[in-house]
């Protein structure tokens, strides 16, 4: 029976997470035990998701199944102002998409030898915006994008010394793309792919990459841990070839974390954990607006520079810069039943204020999250998670954003996030 169970779990997480890739969810972080503190995960494994976080933590985590379901609202908009061309300019609403949710699901076991078998799938990341309006600027019906991205990881860890850890996961990753109302910019002069820029429906990247990490029980009380990630090439999204610069590349960038924790009393652990994403390494997202357009005393019909055009190598993105994630969390076991968690994440967003325009199809503007959370211990071999998590309201106001080609002026983006997860676990 033992053996059955997390056999049969695998295959559910499976198919859940394959399911994702075709239903409306909404990825905000992994484990419902960690974001209750902030998704302090690399030097404090909780659960059978542990793996997402750092391999090598699965040594750490008895045999268990947990499975959780997080629901999210965003609260966004930009406005436009200063454009010489009035019925662009006002504030629009860009959270018209029904409120998303999303499953994930992980299995640990021992094998013996100090090694562990882990699986953990979830969505890594999810965007949604949606325009009722038209923006004139883009195209000539609403204004929207959608994109996912969904994992599944088996990992392999193993421990010696009874002191230090080693793991590995293969990420097996999906992503799904959709995009909308950019029918002003499939023409020849703005992309260098006409036919593949906008309201094609959904398309699909798929590649295969891998996570190492480590874990260092320096003490009874005190881990350090580390995990590298390299940058996964994907597949191209063929459908958007006009839209993603290099004829639909998206791959996934490279990601360094580390992180710390400390039981600093017997019923009670702090832990730190800091997480370095090179978005600047992908030039569909590196790649800016700003110099890429022909200017209007050129003799040539206006448009953007021929290396510039949208799905070139050089072709315009959205102008993103690399990002650091400082995550704080700690929690607190009131009782033999009932554990209580808070946690704090703070980073500077990666969108340039010169970048908004391009941005107003994305949207992501938070810096700060304040998560709550709790553990309900039914019975030795239940519990029953929760948390929740508020994303702080910030707006970043553009400054020389919309080029003069455009109708000048400035865009201002801006974007509040709200998120409820519940999961359960079952040690076996």
């Amino acid at each position: 029976m033992k053996f059955r169970w997390p056999t049969l779990f695998s295959v559910i997480g499976l198919a859940t997470t394959l399911c994702l890739a075709t239903s409306e969810t909404h990825a905000l972080v992994l484990s419902v035990k960690a974001t209750g503190m902030a998704a302090t995960g690399v030097a404090y494994p909780q659960d059978a998701l542990a793996g997402g976080f750092n391999p090598a933590g699965t040594t750490e985590v008895p045999d268990r199944v947990d499975a959780g379901v997080v629901w999210g609202r965003d609260t966004q908009n930009c406005s436009i102002r200063g454009n010489l061309i009035p019925i662009v300019n006002g504030r629009f609403n860009g959270d018209h998409a029904r409120d998303p949710y999303s499953p994930d699901f992980g299995v640990i076991k021992h094998i013996g030898n100090g090694m562990t078998l882990g699986l953990a799938a979830y969505d890594r990341s999810y965007i949604k915006t949606d325009y009722k309006a038209i923006f004139p600027l883009f195209g000539t019906s609403p204004l929207g994008l959608e994109y996912i991205h969904g994992t599944i990881s088996p990992s392999f860890a193993v421990k010696f010394c009874d002191q230090y850890s080693v793991g590995i996961s293969i990420n097996y990753m999906v992503q799904r793309l959709a995009v909308k109302g950019l029918q002003g910019i499939d023409i020849p002069t703005r992309t260098a792919h006409v036919g593949h820029v906008t309201n094609r429906g959904y398309n699909y990247s798929q590649g295969c990459g891998f996570t190492i990490g480590g874990l260092w029980n320096v003490t009874d009380c005190i881990k350090i841990g580390a995990t590298y990630q390299p940058q996964t090439r994907m597949s191209r999204f063929r459908k958007y070839s006009g839209f993603i610069a290099q004829r639909g590349r998206f791959d996934i960038p490279r990601k360094i974390s580390g992180g710390i924790s400390y039981r600093f009393m017997r019923c009670a652990t702090f832990a730190f954990d800091v997480e370095y994403i090179a978005w600047a390494d992908i030039p569909a997202l590196k790649n800016p607006l700003k110099h890429s357009y022909v200017t209007p005393d050129n003799p040539l019909e206006p448009g953007f520079l021929p290396s510039k055009r949208l799905g070139r190598n050089k072709g315009i993105g959205f102008g993103w810069r690399n990002q650091v994630f400082y995550r704080f969390g700690a929690d607190y076991a009131f009782s033999e039943s009932w554990i209580f968690r808070i946690g704090f994440r703070t980073t500077h967003v990666p969108v340039r204020r010169s970048q908004t325009v391009t941005n107003q199809l994305l949207l992501d503007t938070v810096e700060n999250f304040l998560t709550l959370g709790a553990t309900w211990k039914v019975t030795a071999c239940h519990e029953i998670s929760a948390y929740y998590a508020h994303g702080f309201q910030h707006k970043i106001k553009g400054r020389h954003s919309i080029p003069l080609l455009f109708g000048g002026g400035e865009s201002n983006i801006e974007q509040t996030k709200d998120a409820v997860g519940v999961s359960l676990g079952w040690m076996y």
